[in-house]
């Protein structure tokens, strides 16, 4: 049996992904603030278990109240290869330093980098003395090895995840344990959080207009495309672990 834990899968790239890895007979385990009623329809048509624990990311005693009581669940559940899917992300606050809303600041490092370092925590805990085999994936993004204008928490926090995912992988080969972590460059996507990226004003994200033409051209790639080559990439594939895989070399 095959689990997968995936957050953020109410919509656009998380949902496209629970999507696929149900599809291909994984059961799915969607933490989120809200519950998905397709995934859930989807779940039971194909035979597969579905459950769904509310969370929120911006709290770091939420998280790890949350992913402490599902990783305890998970290792029990008689499953012999689990898959966590951080996918859940802040692309704003969207302004240059020295015009940033501290709150926004704290929203966006407590979802895209604490909450995914406190998940890996608690997974990698509540393996101990299981047999269980376990593949993390960071979804990461370009911004994390390239300065963008504007979006100096956003690159800062996408860095620091795949950093996280290299040091953890370290950890993980140095201790003998049979588990891997990966990240994930999803590129450039059709999904809501393009439609927050392209409502920036042009101070506040110089590159604003480049991701309009991005849009009106049709160069967008569709979540489903995308989630489709990771799912095939971590369920079909041997994986190394400690890697940034991109989606312009799965595609």
């Amino acid at each position: 049996m095959k689990m997968a834990i995936v957050t953020g899968a109410t919509r656009g790239l998380g949902e496209a992904i629970a999507s696929g890895l149900v599809k291909k007979g994984v059961g799915l385990i969607n933490i989120s603030r809200r519950d998905n009623e397709n995934l859930k329809a989807m779940a039971a048509d194909a035979g597969v278990a579905y459950s769904f624990h509310p969370c929120d990311l911006t709290s770091a005693a939420d998280t790890e109240q949350v992913f402490r009581e599902v990783g305890a669940s998970v290792f029990s559940s008689g499953a012999d290869m689990i898959y966590v899917i951080q996918n859940a992300g802040l692309v704003t606050p969207i302004n240059p330093s020295g015009q940033v809303d501290a709150g926004s600041l704290e929203a966006s490092v407590h979802v895209n980098l604490l909450a995914p370092m406190i998940v890996l925590n608690e997974m990698i805990s509540a393996s101990a003395g299981k047999s269980a085999q376990m593949l993390i994936v960071n979804v990461s993004s370009g911004a994390g090895s390239r300065p963008v204008y504007g979006w100096s928490t956003y690159c800062s926090t996408k860095a620091g995840l795949n950093m996280l995912t290299e040091t953890v992988s370290l950890e993980l080969s140095t201790s003998g344990r049979d588990h891997k972590v990966i990240s994930f460059s999803p590129g450039v996507m059709d999904t809501d959080m393009q439609g927050e990226i392209r409502s920036s004003s042009q101070q506040a994200f110089v590159e604003v207009e480049k991701f309009k033409r991005y849009k009106e051209e049709g160069t967008l790639r569709s979540a489903k495309t995308v989630a489709d080559a990771l799912v095939n990439l971590i369920t079909e594939t041997e994986v190394e672990s400690g890697n940034l895989y991109h989606i312009n070399d799965l595609v």
